[in-house]
């Protein structure tokens, strides 16, 4: 399934050409960018920025990200600043993805990432999968490609992708049951 995606969208992925692309998802619900990070947080790895921090407004000082249980959460509720912080190692459909800029507005997460030869048509699958958990948290949400030359070919593909088959896309993620008390 992820073949066509990839010859879509490849160049815009497989050649670093030193930039820093960025995919938004844009809530209409700040709950859900709340939400959204705890998804991607809990599914890195690892936080691959060295220190990373966060402008905390109430505190005046900064923070480390993780020292929170949701730093979203403080951005939303604008007791922080906005922030970015890179994530390795997340999974999504078994894959797992290259590493993922993560910058948290109040309405919006927007991912960054560095092309080259890391990606290929199964990353690429997993990041629209990814994509798509993100975008399911708030029914307005919106996803888009920053390069505006390449906007249109890659929201294309985004409906394309989006319209495919349920059978094909990855199931919503099942919630753990809690234990008796």
């Amino acid at each position: 399934m992820t073949r066509w995606l990839w010859d879509d969208l490849r160049d815009l992925f497989d050649t670093d050409d030193g930039s820093l692309p960025e995919i938004r998802v844009d809530y209409s619900d700040s709950s859900a960018t709340v939400a959204g990070y705890a998804l991607l947080r809990g599914r890195a790895a690892r936080v691959v920025s060295e220190r990373a921090s966060l402008w905390s407004n109430t505190q005046s000082t900064n923070l480390p990200v993780d020292s929170v249980p949701n730093a979203a959460a403080l951005v939303v509720s604008g007791e922080a600043a906005s922030f970015h912080v890179v994530l390795g190692g997340i999974q999504s459909q078994g894959v797992t993805i290259p590493d993922l800029g993560v910058f948290v507005f109040s309405d919006q997460l927007a991912l960054d990432y560095r092309m080259g030869p890391d990606w290929g048509a199964r990353e690429l699958g997993a990041l629209f999968a990814l994509l798509a958990e993100l975008a399911a948290l708030d029914p307005q949400a919106s996803v888009s490609h920053w390069d505006t030359d390449a906007a249109d070919r890659f929201k294309a593909a985004w409906r394309r992708w989006a319209a495919a088959p349920a059978a094909t896309q990855i199931p919503p993620p099942v919630a753990t049951p809690k234990s008796p008390t």
